[in-house]
């Protein structure tokens, strides 16, 4: 299996099933569980929603999905975005249940995400 996958998509929410599709597909290549597939499904949906939160359906949405033997790390980035809004304290507890870890913040004029998700691993 490759170590990584790239996926670009428009900012239109419509649009993030192909991200919560293609983060399953590439999990579905790992020994995760059916468990672990709908946590990173859950993750992708809340930190790539949050990153395209009023951007409008014209911009895109720049996903990279890392593979190590035990681990997917998900980063994206929407160029020119600005800064995120703050993450509503349910989504960050759900994320706290579902990765090993995400961060959500700006770099330069891109806001960005990322986050981790381990095999078998309960997420502290």
């Amino acid at each position: 299996m490759p170590t990584h996958a790239e996926l670009r998509i428009p900012t239109d929410p419509r649009l993030l099933r192909v991200a919560r599709v293609t983060a399953a597909a590439v999990a579905a290549e790992l020994p995760y569980t059916v468990q672990d597939i709908e946590d990173l499904r859950v993750a992708v949906d809340e930190l790539a929603a949050a990153a395209i939160d009023g951007c409008g359906p014209d911009g895109s949405l720049e996903l990279r999905f890392e593979v190590s033997d035990d681990e997917l790390v998900v980063s994206g980035r929407v160029p020119g975005a600005g800064a995120p809004t703050e993450l509503h304290p349910v989504a960050v507890d759900l994320l706290g249940l579902v990765a090993n870890g995400h961060s959500l913040g700006v770099d330069g004029d891109d806001r960005v995400f990322s986050f981790t998700k381990r095999s078998g691993a309960t997420a502290p």
